[in-house]
């Protein structure tokens, strides 16, 4: 049996979070194999914002690089501190892009730090600049990904392994271009490669976790309602009405609709800081 677990870049900020994650791989480890995806929003925004002219595919591999050895010795020094042993391994994973893809022509995607209208007005000379609530963001290209080229190295390490961090930050987008592969300047969200690599491996359940505990209807009303259980069509249909906060909660929903439909397995969407309850389906949003 394998468990995809998926985790909120944002989420992992926090040492509170981390701990909660811990306890969640533990118990996971027991059950079967286990594949961790995470986000790494702030970190690539960060580097973005330094590196201006390096290209994003490149930015990636650098954090996706950061994050995952640094999830992989805490979950190994947590096993030892327990009595256990635990074989960890992070794959800087390539994922295959369209070049084709919407998203080269309309990039949408928010990185990196607020500008005022001055500031963004220079940069606009080079990026895409687009005004947000608090101020002027640059916003990249984010195709869907389209196939994991090292899923090899994935498979091959899970047979061995308890755990294989892969997918960090959606992967490292790569574009063919005629008769060679070149690194994409964009960013993939992470919850699309997340149920993506979930179908490639047949996995039996998804869980994405991030910063709030489940999704939300009416969020942005004097009334919102998290949903609990829910079946995948019901789910589609509150897609379909736009229920979801594009580029926030709508791709977990997407990823798990996609997920669902795909494998009949059930996902989960929930809290970093409730891990071990969302991987008992308690307390989150259950899809079925």
């Amino acid at each position: 049996m394998l468990n995809v677990l998926s985790i909120g870049g944002n989420a992992l900020e926090s040492s509170k979070n981390l701990n909660s994650l811990l306890d969640a791989v533990q118990l996971l480890s027991k059950k079967g194999k286990l594949l961790i995806t995470h986000g790494n929003g702030p970190q690539v925004g960060m580097l973005a914002d330094i590196e201006k002219q390096e290209n994003l595919g490149i930015l990636t591999a650098q954090t996706e690089a950061q994050i995952g050895v640094h999830l992989q010795e805490e979950i190994l020094k947590r096993f030892s501190k327990k009595g256990s042993r635990a074989n960890v391994e992070t794959v800087l994973t390539r994922v295959l892009v369209d070049s084709k893809d919407i998203a080269f022509k309309l990039p949408s995607k928010p990185i990196g730090k607020f500008y005022t209208k001055a500031q963004a007005a220079k940069l606009s000379r080079k990026f895409k600049m687009k005004l947000l609530l608090h101020g002027y963001r640059r916003v990249v290209p984010s195709p869907r990904p389209k196939k994991i080229l090292n899923m090899g190295s994935i498979e091959a390490l899970l047979s061995k392994n308890n755990a294989v961090i892969a997918g960090g930050g959606g992967g490292i987008p790569i574009i063919y271009r005629g008769s060679y592969f070149d690194f994409a300047d964009a960013v993939i969200d992470k919850d699309y490669t997340s149920a993506l690599l979930a179908k490639s491996l047949r996995a039996s359940r998804l869980f994405i976790l991030t910063n709030v505990d489940g999704a939300y209807l009416n969020m942005k009303g004097d009334h919102p309602k998290m949903i609990g259980k829910i079946s995948v069509r019901e789910l589609a249909q509150h897609v379909r009405f736009k229920e979801f906060e594009e580029g926030s909660m709508k791709p977990n929903v997407e990823a798990c609709i996609d997920f669902v439909r795909s494998t009949g397995g059930i996902a989960a969407i929930g809290n970093l800081k409730k891990a071990t309850d969302v991987i008992k389906l308690r307390n989150c949003t259950v899809i079925s």
